[in-house]
């Protein structure tokens, strides 16, 4: 890959992504829909389960891909306003470290995210014929967002370095790892026999994927204060905590919310806060 990575190494991030996309079949949201999908291969005929297993990896593998082409889209249109910064922005950082606070929080149950999205979604997948199987890809991808990042996190990071066409290759692996398991389910009966229930497990297994977003806001928040200084890394940290109040509070629904919106807009601030420090160079 011309002025980009090596070949082993995208094979290797295409493989971490591919293994990542796997474990999400795993997450409480992902894994009933996997369940459901194979429950309906018990009435198909053995070519219907192969089709509708091919159009679900097809609706999924396609989102995926979605999201790798508005990440460039995004990324080219910075590069063009000067949006070479990236980390080595302290805001930038700061806000990375909010987003995987925010998303952890979402994992240990404090708050959900995406109701909406996921009824509208819902409804969609809930459709008999191909564009079922499709929407219900397509449905998987969205309720697992959440629990994307511990797995995302490398491979986005690599991609977002990289040509266009390396970040879709890897975007492509991560939703071909997610497709991979209910693909192997809709050709082997064997499988099919050995497939788990759900139970409480995949909460515990959720829960226990948001410490790695927790430590990936620590070591965040440790580059911005590597960046600028002490005090902006503790007003940072203020920040995340009035940030997850704010989130606390805005489940509660009525009145709260104004108190929520008010913690959320004191997250900011403390988040841009830069005081006294002067940036380390």
């Amino acid at each position: 890959t011309a002025g980009g990575a090596s070949m082993a190494t995208l094979l290797y991030m295409m493989l971490m992504a591919f293994l990542g996309g796997s474990i999400l079949n795993l997450m409480p949201c992902v894994f009933p829909i996997l369940s459901l999908k194979v429950l309906s291969f018990a009435r198909s005929t053995d070519h219907d389960r192969h089709v509708h297993g091919w159009v679900y990896c097809a609706g999924v593998v396609a989102s995926f891909v979605l999201v790798a082409a508005v990440l460039i889209a995004l990324q080219q249109a910075g590069q063009a306003i000067g949006w070479g910064f990236q980390l080595q922005s302290p805001g930038f950082v700061i806000a990375l470290a909010y987003l995987f606070v925010a998303m952890g929080l979402s994992l240990s149950g404090l708050i959900e995210f995406g109701g909406n999205i996921m009824n509208t979604g819902s409804g969609l997948a809930d459709r008999g014929g191909y564009s079922g199987s499709f929407f219900t890809g397509v449905l998987a991808v969205v309720v697992a967002s959440p629990c994307t990042a511990p797995f995302m996190g490398t491979a986005l990071g690599f991609a977002l370095g990289q040509p266009p066409q390396v970040a879709l290759l890897v975007f492509a692996a991560l939703g071909a790892g997610m497709a991979a398991p209910l693909l192997l389910l809709s050709y082997s009966t064997t499988a099919r026999k050995l497939m788990p229930k759900p139970g409480a497990w995949m909460d515990t297994l959720k829960q226990l994927l948001a410490f790695p977003l927790y430590a990936t806001a620590i070591w965040l928040l440790w580059v911005a204060g590597r960046q600028t200084g002490v005090n902006t890394m503790t007003a940072a940290l203020t920040g995340a905590l009035v940030l997850a109040m704010g989130l606390w509070l805005w489940g509660y629904g009525g009145w709260r919310k104004g108190l929520a919106l008010a913690c959320m807009v004191g997250a900011v601030a403390l988040g841009g806060w830069r005081g006294l420090d002067q940036p380390n160079g």
